[in-house]
Protein backbone atom coordinates (compact mmCIF):
# COMPACT_ATOMS: atom_id res chain seq x y z
CA UNK A 1 0.00 0.00 0.00
CA UNK A 2 1.40 3.53 -0.99
CA UNK A 3 1.94 5.50 1.56
CA UNK A 4 -0.25 9.10 1.38
CA UNK A 5 2.00 12.03 0.38
CA UNK A 6 2.58 14.30 2.67
CA UNK A 7 0.54 17.68 1.52
CA UNK A 8 2.62 20.99 1.44
CA UNK A 9 2.16 24.89 2.43
CA UNK A 10 2.78 25.05 -1.05
CA UNK A 11 -0.31 23.44 -2.57
CA UNK A 12 -2.76 24.42 0.44
CA UNK A 13 -1.61 28.17 -1.47
CA UNK A 14 -1.58 27.00 -4.67
CA UNK A 15 -5.55 25.35 -4.05
CA UNK A 16 -6.63 28.87 -2.39
CA UNK A 17 -5.50 30.92 -5.04
CA UNK A 18 -3.10 33.11 -2.49
CA UNK A 19 0.74 33.31 -1.85
CA UNK A 20 2.67 30.93 0.72
CA UNK A 21 3.00 34.21 2.60
CA UNK A 22 -0.84 34.36 3.30
CA UNK A 23 -1.20 31.22 4.22
CA UNK A 24 1.69 31.05 6.77
CA UNK A 25 -0.21 34.78 8.33
CA UNK A 26 -3.44 33.00 8.32
CA UNK A 27 -1.73 29.81 10.11
CA UNK A 28 0.30 32.20 12.53
CA UNK A 29 -2.15 34.86 12.70
CA UNK A 30 1.17 37.07 12.16
CA UNK A 31 -0.71 39.30 10.01
CA UNK A 32 -3.98 40.09 9.53
CA UNK A 33 -5.82 38.18 6.65
CA UNK A 34 -9.11 38.81 4.69
CA UNK A 35 -12.34 36.99 5.34
CA UNK A 36 -12.35 35.88 2.15
CA UNK A 37 -8.73 34.83 1.90
CA UNK A 38 -9.16 33.29 5.58
CA UNK A 39 -12.18 30.87 4.30
CA UNK A 40 -10.72 29.94 1.08
CA UNK A 41 -7.69 28.96 2.80
CA UNK A 42 -9.39 27.07 5.27
CA UNK A 43 -11.43 25.40 2.64
CA UNK A 44 -8.08 23.85 0.82
CA UNK A 45 -6.88 22.96 4.59
CA UNK A 46 -9.75 21.25 5.21
CA UNK A 47 -9.93 19.76 1.04
CA UNK A 48 -6.45 18.35 1.74
CA UNK A 49 -6.07 17.41 5.32
CA UNK A 50 -3.04 19.61 5.23
CA UNK A 51 -1.35 19.66 8.71
CA UNK A 52 1.46 22.67 9.44
CA UNK A 53 4.64 21.43 10.09
CA UNK A 54 5.29 22.89 13.42
CA UNK A 55 2.31 21.57 15.03
CA UNK A 56 3.17 18.57 13.70
CA UNK A 57 6.93 18.16 14.76
CA UNK A 58 5.73 19.67 18.51
CA UNK A 59 2.69 17.33 19.05
CA UNK A 60 5.01 14.09 17.95
CA UNK A 61 6.94 14.84 20.89
CA UNK A 62 4.64 14.52 23.49
CA UNK A 63 4.03 11.30 25.36
CA UNK A 64 1.27 9.20 25.61
CA UNK A 65 0.80 10.57 29.15
CA UNK A 66 -0.52 13.72 27.48
CA UNK A 67 -3.97 15.52 27.77
CA UNK A 68 -4.96 18.25 25.70
CA UNK A 69 -7.67 20.14 26.27
CA UNK A 70 -9.73 22.32 24.31
CA UNK A 71 -11.87 25.04 25.66
CA UNK A 72 -14.06 27.92 24.15
CA UNK A 73 -12.75 30.40 26.76
CA UNK A 74 -9.79 31.30 29.49
CA UNK A 75 -11.38 34.08 31.30
CA UNK A 76 -14.67 31.91 32.40
CA UNK A 77 -13.77 30.86 35.83
CA UNK A 78 -16.44 27.67 35.15
CA UNK A 79 -13.76 26.53 32.71
CA UNK A 80 -10.65 27.29 34.57
CA UNK A 81 -12.48 26.27 38.23
CA UNK A 82 -13.03 22.50 35.75
CA UNK A 83 -9.28 22.25 34.20
CA UNK A 84 -7.76 23.21 37.38
CA UNK A 85 -9.51 20.28 39.24
CA UNK A 86 -8.21 17.95 36.37
CA UNK A 87 -4.76 18.92 36.19
CA UNK A 88 -4.51 18.44 40.15
CA UNK A 89 -5.40 14.85 39.86
CA UNK A 90 -3.26 14.34 36.69
CA UNK A 91 0.17 15.65 37.86
CA UNK A 92 -0.12 13.24 41.21
CA UNK A 93 -0.05 10.53 38.31
CA UNK A 94 2.92 12.75 36.04
CA UNK A 95 0.40 13.46 33.62
CA UNK A 96 1.03 16.74 31.08
CA UNK A 97 -2.34 19.13 30.81
CA UNK A 98 -1.47 21.19 27.78
CA UNK A 99 -4.72 23.95 27.48
CA UNK A 100 -6.18 25.86 24.47
CA UNK A 101 -9.12 27.91 23.73
CA UNK A 102 -10.72 28.54 20.25
CA UNK A 103 -12.54 31.41 21.76
CA UNK A 104 -15.75 30.56 20.57
CA UNK A 105 -14.47 30.49 17.23
CA UNK A 106 -15.36 27.67 15.11
CA UNK A 107 -12.52 27.78 12.78
CA UNK A 108 -9.97 27.99 15.39
CA UNK A 109 -11.48 25.02 16.93
CA UNK A 110 -11.44 22.92 13.48
CA UNK A 111 -7.72 24.25 13.25
CA UNK A 112 -6.63 22.82 16.57
CA UNK A 113 -8.68 19.32 16.29
CA UNK A 114 -6.53 18.94 13.21
CA UNK A 115 -3.30 19.78 14.91
CA UNK A 116 -4.44 16.93 17.37
CA UNK A 117 -3.94 14.83 14.63
CA UNK A 118 -0.40 14.09 14.99
CA UNK A 119 -0.38 13.44 18.79
CA UNK A 120 1.15 9.70 19.73
CA UNK A 121 -1.89 6.97 19.63
CA UNK A 122 -2.72 6.73 23.46
CA UNK A 123 -3.04 10.64 23.74
CA UNK A 124 -6.52 12.35 25.63
CA UNK A 125 -8.22 15.01 23.87
CA UNK A 126 -11.38 16.63 26.31
CA UNK A 127 -13.34 18.78 24.25
CA UNK A 128 -15.44 21.49 26.08
CA UNK A 129 -18.55 22.35 24.26
CA UNK A 130 -17.40 22.84 20.14
CA UNK A 131 -19.49 23.47 17.28
CA UNK A 132 -20.08 20.90 14.09
CA UNK A 133 -16.43 18.88 14.94
CA UNK A 134 -18.10 15.34 14.48
CA UNK A 135 -16.01 14.93 11.52
CA UNK A 136 -13.07 15.84 13.23
CA UNK A 137 -13.55 14.09 16.21
CA UNK A 138 -13.84 10.72 14.35
CA UNK A 139 -10.83 11.46 12.39
CA UNK A 140 -8.99 11.65 15.86
CA UNK A 141 -10.59 8.29 16.63
CA UNK A 142 -9.52 6.88 14.00
CA UNK A 143 -5.89 7.88 14.97
CA UNK A 144 -6.10 5.91 17.83
CA UNK A 145 -6.30 9.44 19.92
CA UNK A 146 -9.15 8.93 23.00
CA UNK A 147 -11.63 12.04 23.06
CA UNK A 148 -13.62 13.09 25.67
CA UNK A 149 -16.05 15.48 25.85
CA UNK A 150 -17.25 18.15 28.31
CA UNK A 151 -20.16 19.43 29.07
CA UNK A 152 -21.69 18.27 26.04
CA UNK A 153 -22.66 14.56 24.36
CA UNK A 154 -22.01 12.94 20.98
CA UNK A 155 -23.23 10.12 19.31
CA UNK A 156 -20.18 8.17 19.18
CA UNK A 157 -20.06 5.20 21.13
CA UNK A 158 -16.32 5.58 21.05
CA UNK A 159 -16.18 8.83 23.00
CA UNK A 160 -16.73 9.28 26.38
CA UNK A 161 -18.19 12.39 28.41
CA UNK A 162 -18.71 14.52 31.35
CA UNK A 163 -21.62 16.41 31.53
CA UNK A 164 -24.14 18.69 33.82
CA UNK A 165 -27.93 17.68 33.60
CA UNK A 166 -29.06 20.76 32.36
CA UNK A 167 -32.75 19.31 31.39
CA UNK A 168 -34.01 19.12 34.63
CA UNK A 169 -32.69 21.79 36.84
CA UNK A 170 -34.45 24.08 34.34
CA UNK A 171 -37.57 22.06 35.11
CA UNK A 172 -36.31 22.85 39.10
CA UNK A 173 -36.52 26.71 38.03
CA UNK A 174 -39.63 27.27 36.10
CA UNK A 175 -41.62 25.10 38.82
CA UNK A 176 -40.17 27.22 41.86
CA UNK A 177 -40.90 31.04 39.77
CA UNK A 178 -44.33 29.57 38.76
CA UNK A 179 -44.86 28.54 42.53
CA UNK A 180 -43.13 32.17 43.35
CA UNK A 181 -46.01 33.76 41.13
CA UNK A 182 -44.20 34.80 38.31
CA UNK A 183 -46.98 35.29 35.24
CA UNK A 184 -43.76 35.53 32.45
CA UNK A 185 -40.16 34.03 32.12
CA UNK A 186 -37.90 35.08 30.14
CA UNK A 187 -34.58 33.54 28.56
CA UNK A 188 -31.14 35.82 28.35
CA UNK A 189 -28.62 33.56 26.16
CA UNK A 190 -25.58 33.40 24.06
CA UNK A 191 -26.97 33.20 20.14
CA UNK A 192 -24.41 30.03 19.73
CA UNK A 193 -24.34 26.79 18.72
CA UNK A 194 -22.94 25.00 21.42
CA UNK A 195 -24.09 22.32 23.05
CA UNK A 196 -25.01 23.15 26.38
CA UNK A 197 -26.35 26.18 25.86
CA UNK A 198 -29.07 25.07 23.46
CA UNK A 199 -30.19 22.21 25.88
CA UNK A 200 -30.97 24.45 28.02
CA UNK A 201 -32.86 26.47 25.72
CA UNK A 202 -35.08 23.33 24.47
CA UNK A 203 -35.09 22.43 28.19
CA UNK A 204 -36.59 25.98 28.80
CA UNK A 205 -39.02 25.68 26.00
CA UNK A 206 -40.24 22.53 26.87
CA UNK A 207 -40.83 22.83 31.14
CA UNK A 208 -42.16 26.57 29.92
CA UNK A 209 -45.01 24.00 27.69
CA UNK A 210 -44.98 21.81 30.51
CA UNK A 211 -45.92 23.94 33.27
CA UNK A 212 -48.59 26.15 31.48
CA UNK A 213 -47.29 29.04 30.12
CA UNK A 214 -48.32 30.32 27.03
CA UNK A 215 -45.89 30.94 23.70
CA UNK A 216 -43.05 29.79 25.53
CA UNK A 217 -40.48 31.11 22.57
CA UNK A 218 -41.93 34.29 22.83
CA UNK A 219 -39.47 35.42 25.84
CA UNK A 220 -36.35 34.33 24.42
CA UNK A 221 -33.51 37.10 24.08
CA UNK A 222 -30.21 36.30 22.27
CA UNK A 223 -27.18 37.87 20.41
CA UNK A 224 -24.21 35.72 19.03
CA UNK A 225 -21.91 38.92 21.16
CA UNK A 226 -22.69 37.07 24.32
CA UNK A 227 -20.32 34.63 23.53
CA UNK A 228 -17.11 36.92 24.49
CA UNK A 229 -17.56 39.15 27.06
CA UNK A 230 -20.13 38.20 28.68
CA UNK A 231 -20.21 40.50 31.50
CA UNK A 232 -19.50 43.76 29.55
CA UNK A 233 -22.35 42.23 26.05
CA UNK A 234 -25.21 41.31 28.83
CA UNK A 235 -25.20 44.74 30.31
CA UNK A 236 -25.48 46.33 26.61
CA UNK A 237 -28.15 44.02 25.34
CA UNK A 238 -30.52 44.33 28.58
CA UNK A 239 -29.68 48.09 28.28
CA UNK A 240 -30.95 47.74 24.64
CA UNK A 241 -33.90 45.91 25.37
CA UNK A 242 -34.93 48.11 28.37
CA UNK A 243 -34.73 50.91 26.12
CA UNK A 244 -36.48 49.66 23.48
CA UNK A 245 -39.58 47.89 25.38
CA UNK A 246 -41.77 48.97 28.04
CA UNK A 247 -41.94 47.02 31.17
CA UNK A 248 -45.31 45.32 30.91
CA UNK A 249 -43.62 44.05 27.35
CA UNK A 250 -40.93 41.88 29.15
CA UNK A 251 -40.98 39.15 30.92
CA UNK A 252 -41.33 38.78 35.14
CA UNK A 253 -38.68 36.79 35.47
CA UNK A 254 -35.49 36.16 33.47
CA UNK A 255 -33.50 33.19 33.40
CA UNK A 256 -29.94 34.02 32.06
CA UNK A 257 -27.67 31.03 30.98
CA UNK A 258 -24.46 32.20 32.64
CA UNK A 259 -23.93 34.33 35.74
CA UNK A 260 -21.71 36.72 34.21
CA UNK A 261 -24.61 37.59 31.79
CA UNK A 262 -26.85 38.11 34.93
CA UNK A 263 -24.62 40.35 36.72
CA UNK A 264 -24.20 42.69 33.68
CA UNK A 265 -28.17 42.46 33.55
CA UNK A 266 -28.54 43.37 36.92
CA UNK A 267 -26.41 46.76 36.10
CA UNK A 268 -28.63 47.72 33.26
CA UNK A 269 -31.71 46.58 35.82
CA UNK A 270 -30.89 49.09 37.56
CA UNK A 271 -29.17 51.83 36.51
CA UNK A 272 -33.19 52.22 34.19
CA UNK A 273 -34.29 52.71 38.25
CA UNK A 274 -35.87 49.24 38.03
CA UNK A 275 -35.64 46.30 41.35
CA UNK A 276 -34.52 43.58 41.83
CA UNK A 277 -36.32 41.36 42.34
CA UNK A 278 -38.95 43.87 43.11
CA UNK A 279 -39.36 44.18 39.47
CA UNK A 280 -37.80 41.47 37.88
CA UNK A 281 -36.80 38.30 39.12
CA UNK A 282 -33.23 37.61 38.19
CA UNK A 283 -31.52 33.93 37.95
CA UNK A 284 -27.93 32.52 36.46
CA UNK A 285 -26.45 29.28 35.99
CA UNK A 286 -22.48 28.75 37.77
CA UNK A 287 -22.39 29.92 40.67
CA UNK A 288 -19.08 31.88 40.12
CA UNK A 289 -18.04 34.02 42.78
CA UNK A 290 -19.04 37.12 41.84
CA UNK A 291 -22.62 35.82 42.25
CA UNK A 292 -22.63 35.99 45.86
CA UNK A 293 -21.06 39.52 46.44
CA UNK A 294 -23.57 41.07 43.91
CA UNK A 295 -26.63 43.04 45.38
CA UNK A 296 -28.77 41.63 46.04
CA UNK A 297 -27.31 38.30 45.72
CA UNK A 298 -27.92 36.36 42.79
CA UNK A 299 -30.26 32.88 42.80
CA UNK A 300 -27.91 30.51 40.69
CA UNK A 301 -27.67 27.29 39.59
CA UNK A 302 -24.75 25.61 41.44
CA UNK A 303 -22.43 23.26 39.32
CA UNK A 304 -19.63 21.17 41.08
CA UNK A 305 -17.08 21.99 39.27
CA UNK A 306 -14.33 20.38 41.56
CA UNK A 307 -16.51 17.00 41.13
CA UNK A 308 -16.58 17.93 37.23
CA UNK A 309 -12.80 18.10 36.93
CA UNK A 310 -12.43 14.67 39.02
CA UNK A 311 -14.86 12.97 37.14
CA UNK A 312 -12.82 13.93 33.98
CA UNK A 313 -9.45 12.58 35.51
CA UNK A 314 -11.38 9.70 36.19
CA UNK A 315 -12.92 9.18 32.17
CA UNK A 316 -8.85 9.13 31.76
CA UNK A 317 -8.00 6.93 34.16
CA UNK A 318 -10.65 4.22 32.82
CA UNK A 319 -9.75 4.72 29.10
CA UNK A 320 -6.03 4.14 30.06
CA UNK A 321 -6.49 1.31 32.17
CA UNK A 322 -9.36 -0.87 30.73
CA UNK A 323 -10.56 0.96 27.80
CA UNK A 324 -13.79 1.77 29.40
CA UNK A 325 -15.98 4.82 27.81
CA UNK A 326 -18.66 6.05 30.12
CA UNK A 327 -21.54 8.72 29.78
CA UNK A 328 -21.53 10.55 32.75
CA UNK A 329 -24.21 12.62 34.13
CA UNK A 330 -23.51 15.09 36.99
CA UNK A 331 -27.03 16.59 38.61
CA UNK A 332 -27.26 20.59 39.76
CA UNK A 333 -29.23 22.44 42.04
CA UNK A 334 -30.74 26.06 42.40
CA UNK A 335 -28.86 27.96 44.92
CA UNK A 336 -31.80 30.36 46.35
CA UNK A 337 -30.59 33.66 47.03
CA UNK A 338 -32.17 37.06 46.78
CA UNK A 339 -32.64 38.12 43.71
CA UNK A 340 -36.06 36.16 42.66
Amino acid sequence: MMKKQKVTITQVAKQAGVSVGTVSNYLNRTVSVSKDRAMRIQKAIDELDYIPDSLASSLRRKKSKTIFVLTPNLRNAFYTNIISSLMEQAYKSAYEVHISSYEYSEEREKRLLRSFETCRPGTVVIIFNGYNDEKAIRRLIKKDIHVILADRVCPMKETASVTFDNRDVIFEIVKMLKEKKYRSIGLFMERTNLQNIWKRRESFIEALDFYGYKEPERFIFGKESLSGDKLKNGYLYMKEILETHKKEELPEAWIATSDYLAVGMMRAINEKGYSIPGDFGLIGFDNIDLSGYVNPRLTTVEQNQELFGKKLWEAVKKIHQNGIREEIVLPQKVLMRESC
